[in-house]
């Protein structure tokens, strides 16, 4: 018998930002994928969160693309405001050239407060 527990979450409370990669070149070309999950106060991902999150970035790069995989959603890919699809949101981030450095990206949502990550250009 399996003895794995079922959990499920509560209400939308936080967010969770995870990095593809934490590194990138400094080259202007080379890119992280930052996934956004919407958890709860346990930290259990919800499912169901569609939370608007907006981002900033601190440092030597820039935004170029956010997407949560809602094919009904037409939010430019450009925009650095998005609700989250599934309790998910990603967002690109590329380096700027010949800029080395740590780049913060914050994700920021009235119910949900700021999340950061720290990113390093190399």
């Amino acid at each position: 018998w399996a003895t794995d527990k079922v959990t499920t979450s509560g209400a939308p409370h936080g967010m969770k930002l995870q990095a593809d990669r934490k590194t990138i070149d400094a080259d202007g070309k080379d890119l992280s994928f930052i996934t956004v999950d919407i958890v709860d106060e346990n930290g259990v991902f919800v499912p169901d969160a569609v939370n608007e999150i907006s981002f900033t970035l601190d440092g030597p790069g820039r935004i170029i693309a956010t997407d949560n995989g809602d094919s009904t959603d037409f939010t430019s890919f450009a925009s650095q405001k998005r609700h989250a699809f599934s309790g998910k949101l990603l967002v690109i981030v590329q380096s700027k050239r010949g800029e080395a450095g740590d780049i913060t990206l914050s994700a920021t949502s009235p119910e949900l407060g700021t999340s950061t990550i720290l990113l390093k250009s190399i």
